[in-house]
This record gives structure tokens, sequence and C-alpha cells, in this order.
């Protein structure tokens, strides 16, 4: 075995130990590092700002806050955390030991797992974790700098905002305010205002009754709307943009592209100006606006 063979070899076996622990280290079970109980009541709040945690808030048939946080070795040494109670508020707070020595290092896991009132109010921020949120009336703000967030069956105003992830709503009834940098945003079942924005990724929005504004610079935007209109407005840089709408459905139209074609069919159309690349017509004799409008993809509108 020559030299070069024998230097492939420790470094193939180096690679697979190394493999080895990292799997390990990830497999590694969390344990418990604080846990607590509070008796509060009814749109009260529950916030909690988390370095680097996945933070999970779900609401049950009692009048009590409980907060449990978990994580490997490496958080319990690594990070200062704490549970308690401010007023009518519920704090969980974490966060890096100020040694300098301790902001270096991985693996790092950390978690947090809370129940609530079903009726409360909810501010989750964490800086790389995710967030997922279910059944709970209230008003709610998340913010994660590189994580995902899910919401299921909330009823209520939310502010959603992430850096690097996906946003996805299921089963929402109020106004929403939706932001990413650079992931998708999926609305299913959705009721009320709808404002999505996505630097690069697509729009996929399922809604009733509500006013949409959704923007993308470089995915498709995909709609598919009930009930009376109220204003539906949709733009990308890139991407496709489609659009199924109810019979009754009553719009003043722009619909425009650059780069792509325009393909509108839905039956009780009035059209006033009709080009390849735009069309500015009414549906069912007018109403608030339906503005569809892409750089360099097709346009596209269904009835249902």
């Amino acid at each position: 075995m020559n030299n070069y063979q024998l230097f492939s070899k420790r470094a193939l076996m180096l690679l697979g130990t190394l493999a080895f622990l990292s799997s390990f280290a990830y497999a590694e079970d969390l344990k418990v590092l604080k846990e607590k109980t509070f008796q509060m009541k009814d749109y009260q709040n529950f916030f909690v700002d988390a370095s680097g945690a996945d933070v999970k808030v779900v609401s049950w048939d009692k009048q009590e806050v409980y907060v449990k946080i978990s994580g490997n070795d490496k958080a319990a040494s690594k990070l200062k955390y704490d549970v308690f109670q401010d007023g009518d508020v519920v704090r969980v707070i974490i966060k890096r030991k100020s040694s300098f020595w301790n902001w270096f290092g991985s693996n790092i896991r950390i978690k947090v797992d809370a129940f609530v009132p079903a009726k409360y109010n909810a501010h989750v921020e964490t800086s790389g974790g995710d967030i997922y949120v279910k059944g709970i009336t209230g008003g709610f703000r998340f913010d994660t700098s590189g994580g995902d967030i899910t919401l299921v069956k909330l009823n209520g105003k939310v502010n959603a905002e992430t850096s690097g992830g996906d946003i996805q709503l299921t089963e929402h009834y109020g106004n929403m305010l939706l932001s990413t940098s650079g992931g998708d945003i999926v609305c299913r079942g959705v009721v009320g205002d709808v404002k999505a924005e996505t630097s690069g990724g697509d729009i996929q929005i399922q809604q009733k009754d509500g006013r949409l504004f959704a923007e993308t610079s470089g995915g498709d935007i995909v709609i598919e709307y009930s009930g009376v209109n109220k204003g539906i407005e949709a733009e990308t840089s890139g991407g496709d943009i489609s659009a199924k709408l109810p019979a009754d459905f009553k719009a003043n139209v722009h619909l425009e592209t650059t780069g792509g074609s325009i393909d509108s069919n839905f039956p009780n159309s009035k059209s006033t100006k009709v080009k390849r690349s735009e069309l500015v017509a009414e549906f069912n004799g007018g109403g608030p606006v339906l503005r569809l409008e892409t750089s360099g993809g097709d346009v596209t509108v269904d009835q249902k």
C-alpha cells in the first residue's frame, strides 16, 4: 500500500468516524431543563424570546400555562434559560451565556413546549428555530431568523415573519401579515385579509372573504378564492400567476405580463382592452380590483 492509498484509507475512516459521532450527537435524547405551571386567565399573554430553539404552543381546556424546556447537554451548559410570570405575561427567556467562548460550537439542541388556554395571546421570537402553534384564539406575532412557521386553526390577527423559512397557515380566521425572505407561503382554508410577501418563494392562497395582496420576486402565485371579492392584487417578477374564482365574482380586472401570455376563461366578462400581454375587463359588471401582473410568466384566470 503506497502513501496515497494509506492516506485515502485513513481519511475515509476519519470521515466515517465523524459521521458516526455526528449522528450519535443528533440522536442524543433531550432532557428536561425546566418546567413550570402558572394559573392564568383568558386573553393574557405568552411571550417567548429563545436563542435557537424550536417552539411549539398548543391549546388545552385548562386555565393554566404549562411550559417545558428540553435540551441536550450542550444546551444545558451554554445557555441561560428561565420561565416566570410577569403580571399578566408568562415569559420564556433562553439566551447564550455571556462568556465569549460560549458563542462557539454547534450541536446545541433546545426546544420549548407549551400548553396555554384556548383564548390567549402569543408572541414568539426565536433566532433560528421552527415555530408551531395550534388551536388558539387571540392576537399573535411570530418571528424566526431561519426556521419555518406553521400555524393551525388560529383565530385572530397574525403577524408572522421568517428570514429564510416557509410559512404555512391552515384553517385560520382573521387578518394575516406574512413575510419571508426566501421561503414559500401557503394558506389553506383561511378567512380574512392576507398580505403575503416573499423574496424568492412561491405563494399559494386558498382564501374566503378577504382582501389579498401577494408579492414574490421569483416564484409562482396560485390563488383559489371563495366569497365576495374585496380586492385581489398579485405580482411576481419571474413566475406564473393563476387564479380560480367563483362564478359570481365581481371585479374590475387588469391582467398583465411582460414576457408570457394571458389566458382568461371567465365566462361573464366584458373586455375593454385585449392584447397578448394585457387584458382590461369587467367580471359580472365590475367591482373591487383584480390585478395580476408578472414580468416573466403567464397569467391564467379560471372560473371554479
